[in-house]
């Protein structure tokens, strides 16, 4: 049995005539006649009633029209999602991001391709950067945004999706709140809340050492592995803290955020993915992306 048996017989199932469905299908009656009767010989069934003046579906035939409709509707939906799929309107991506990438712009950019893009799930993982490194490896994720910062990327490829300086988060009433200008100096002696070394042992080295630049080590008094307890560990008091400008989005009570100046690294958010892996999908999703790249 092939496709054109089950188109042929239910084209002539709706006309009930042979003459009208052959010329609906562009074929000879003759054709047309001798494909229904080895259909049903296929079966073992009579699927028409025939006779010198109408034609007829027996029960058998009205039963074989709704599966035969069934398996055509099926066919057509394998293929519209198979073309979707070749054309990036339908599938899956899994992403996986920093914890930090949430106070971005990246969650907006996250709808906005959600929006546009209803056919394909998105599979979102928050997980640090060394973790994204073995996703990626191992196919378990599409794209990830990470730090960076000292890592090697030479199997990768990279984009930077956000680049923007660090701020100063202290508590309300702070002697530094109302200062003009805050410089690196001025941070002698404060109680600072750091990230643990480990995390980003590369940007951490670097961030100490923009400290000892301006003469001194920094009074690390308390770790914190987000930058939101961090923000909550600045509000209850407990000391000063570097954090990305855009953790003012996020602001809460007890929190002011002030400009400093002195010879920091940026705080920069970088996409990741494998060579050989873009597609429909992921150039779908890197469009989108671009709309809300801050570099």
């Amino acid at each position: 049995m092939e496709l054109r048996h089950l188109k042929y017989f239910i084209t002539v199932a709706e006309e009930l005539h042979f003459g009208r469905a052959a010329k609906r299908l562009h074929i000879a009656q003759p054709p047309l006649s001798q494909q229904i009767r080895q259909l049903e010989e296929e079966l073992g069934a009579r699927l028409l009633e025939r006779t010198s003046r109408k034609v007829g579906l027996t029960p058998e035939g009205e039963l074989f029209l709704d599966e035969a409709r069934k398996i055509l509707a099926g066919l057509d939906r394998a293929v519209e999602r198979v073309q979707g799929m070749a054309q990036g309107e339908e599938g899956s991506l899994a992403v996986a991001f920093v914890g930090p990438g949430s106070l971005s712009r990246l969650p907006e950019a996250i709808r906005e391709f959600r929006a546009e893009n209803p056919g394909i799930r998105l599979d979102l993982t928050a997980a640090s950067t060394r973790d994204q490194f073995r996703m990626l490896r191992s196919g378990r994720i599409d794209v990830a945004f990470m730090r960076l910062f000292g890592h090697d990327t030479r199997d990768f490829n990279t984009r930077l999706f956000l680049c923007e300086p660090y701020m100063l988060a202290v508590p309300d009433g702070h002697r530094f709140v109302g200062m003009d200008k805050i410089h690196m100096a001025d941070l002698k002696g404060e109680p600072m809340i750091f990230y643990p070394r480990h995390l980003q042992p590369q940007l951490f080295d670097a961030t100490i050492a923009s400290f000892q630049k301006a003469g001194f080590s920094p009074d690390i008094v308390q770790e914190s592995n987000t930058e939101q307890s961090t923000i909550a560990l600045v509000a209850a008091g407990l000391g000063s803290a570097l954090v990305p400008s855009s953790s003012r989005k996020n602001h809460r009570d007890g929190v002011q955020f002030l400009s400093i100046m002195g010879d920091l690294p940026y705080w920069e958010i970088t996409m990741v993915w494998q060579p050989g892996s873009e597609g429909a999908i992921l150039d779908r999703f890197f469009e989108v992306i671009e709309r809300y790249r801050l570099v």
